[in-house]
């Protein structure tokens, strides 16, 4: 998962919360707000480096959705951070993974600085708790990884696989270039958890 700090919001979104100090979780998406869902999104594919931030997936800046981290709607409903930029994620569209998948769940484990410190990727590509947690942390990083999908999508595991072989080569045959390559490989934050 992406290790996301979000910096400063975009102006478009600081203007609209100005102009429009009473919008409603229906407001995000209607027409009134499309333009500044586009600069968010534009916002975010930068700051999580061109990746979806649950799965790490390569994501160009116009395929992806812009996601609620904390929900704005159903059973743990947040929408008071509906227009709240540090609730905001950028993730891919697909219906086995992701924001899809997560729906309007609660993530125990969300997109943050030390989101992969319970987990870790095996060379099967899929996504493991760490053996030394307690049963309370071990069910939070299942029950994330599971919200997300980040198993179930063959393609997405076999890819993760994939990098993960090539990491774990160059790491064998030329450590110095190892953070070099995964600075533009997908998967590099769950990856580097488990490698440096």
């Amino acid at each position: 998962m992406v290790e996301l700090k979000h910096g400063p919001e975009p102006l478009e979104l600081t203007q609209f919360l100005i102009q429009n100090p009473s919008a409603t979780v229906s407001d995000f998406n209607n027409a009134i707000f499309s333009n500044v869902k586009r600069a968010v999104r534009v916002s975010l594919h930068q700051v999580q480096g061109g990746l979806c931030a649950y799965c790490e997936s390569h994501l160009s800046s116009t395929e992806g959705q812009v996601d609620h981290i904390k929900p704005k709607g159903g059973t743990f409903a947040q929408p008071h951070l509906c227009f709240q930029y540090t609730n905001y994620a950028y993730c891919c569209v697909n219906p086995y993974t992701c924001g899809q998948k997560k729906k309007s769940g609660l993530l125990p484990i969300e997109p943050a600085i030390g989101c992969n410190a319970q987990w870790t990727i095996s060379t099967d590509g899929t996504i493991e708790p760490l053996s030394s947690l307690n049963r309370s942390q071990k069910h939070n990083v299942i029950q994330t990884r599971d919200m997300l999908g980040l198993n179930k999508d063959p393609e997405l595991v076999d890819e993760r696989k994939r990098v993960f072989l090539n990491v774990l080569e160059i790491a064998r045959t030329a450590p110095d270039l190892l953070t070099l390559f995964l600075a533009s490989q997908p998967f590099r934050y769950i990856i580097s958890s488990a490698v440096i």
